[in-house]
């Protein structure tokens, strides 16, 4: 078996999501719904996601990935269109310990979200 099925309460627990473009909003979603206290880093953010960070659903950092922002975080989602970048959030999870989803990118993932 490639992968153990799991379920993960993140109710409350912070989670980083790299990525400001529809990919990262319909993780941000999913996130969100499941209680995660998100925190989103892009350079640009999708309308949705500035709607999101105006009701204070989620925290926005305006900027590229730094190895900084994985402080305290549980899991790590990355989702941008930079492959380069995905990679370098994949690396710099793994070597600091916390699971790290890669969007279609299941070699360099920790853990996949299942389809729903």
């Amino acid at each position: 078996m490639e992968y153990l099925p799991l379920f993960a309460n993140i109710t409350d627990r912070p989670v980083l999501l790299v990525g400001g473009g529809e990919v990262a909003l319909r993780k941000a979603r999913l996130l969100l719904e499941a209680g995660a206290r998100l925190t989103v880093v892009a350079p640009e953010f999708h309308p949705e996601l500035v709607e999101l960070v105006q009701s204070d659903r989620l925290r926005a950092i305006s900027g590229t990935f730094s190895h900084s922002h994985l402080a305290g975080q549980r899991l790590v989602i990355a989702a941008t269109d930079d492959e380069a970048v995905n990679r370098e959030v994949a690396r710099a999870s793994d070597a600091a310990e916390i699971w790290v989803h890669v969007v279609d990118d299941p070699a360099h993932s920790s853990f996949i979200f299942p389809s729903t």
